[in-house]
């Protein structure tokens, strides 16, 4: 299958969590880490999130501080939750925005974002009501989308993980501790430590107070 290069990242802390039980993840990790992400969004076609995410941050999604152009935005929405008033519909006259979802998504929904310049792909739903998403990167790479960061949330990165579908992995790893927290990585189905997925590192470095490790995943 041909598909976009996948750069997953996510900054977690210590402990694994992405965000607090309250969902709050602002700023999980320093100003410098920032300045990472915004590079590594200008160097991919586009960036994919799901709609938790959308619902919880309320992303931009853009590049503000790197030199470099705005990626096409992604949102997996299976019930099309994005709101209208959310940065991805209001500012599509400065980055694209590409919705994934149902076949059934509301019609009205639909017509009222298309306005906005918002694209969309409809697919079918699992029994789960989840999306393909071998299906989604393959159509986007038809779509001329060769590169692809993945920023989350944990439901989003354990698929992409669970799939086989990360060529790139950066972690930020910030040093704070919160205990119960919403996960980085959900259940892969691994039981035992001797299927634990192996990485092989290319580098570890500090940025500011936090660790940035660069790795890929062995298939």
């Amino acid at each position: 299958m041909k598909r976009p290069y996948i750069t997953l990242k996510f900054a977690q802390t210590l402990d694994g969590r992405i965000a607090a039980r309250d969902g709050s993840s602002k700023w999980i990790s320093g100003p410098g880490s920032l300045k990472l992400t915004h590079k590594l969004r200008a160097r991919n076609d586009a960036i994919l999130i799901g709609v938790g995410t959308v619902l919880q941050d309320n992303p931009s999604l853009t590049v503000r501080l790197a030199k470099g152009k705005n990626p096409t935005r992604i949102i997996i929405d299976p019930k099309l939750r994005t709101p209208y008033t959310s940065r991805v519909i209001k500012n599509t006259k400065i980055a694209k925005t590409i919705i994934v979802t149902a076949r059934k998504a509301p019609k009205v929904k639909v017509a009222q974002f298309r306005q906005k310049g918002v694209e969309f792909v409809f697919l079918p739903l699992s029994k789960r009501g989840y999306i393909d998403l071998e299906k989604i990167i393959s159509i986007l790479y038809k779509k001329g989308i060769k590169s692809m960061l993945v920023e989350g949330g944990g439901r989003i990165i354990t698929s992409f993980m669970k799939k086989g579908l990360v060529d790139k992995l950066i972690a930020i790893i910030s040093p704070k501790i919160l205990g119960k927290g919403k996960d980085a990585v959900g259940d892969l189905g691994i039981g035992n430590i001797k299927w634990a997925l192996k990485l092989r590192i290319k580098s570890a470095k500090h940025l500011g107070k936090d660790i940035v490790y660069t790795a890929f995943l062995d298939k």
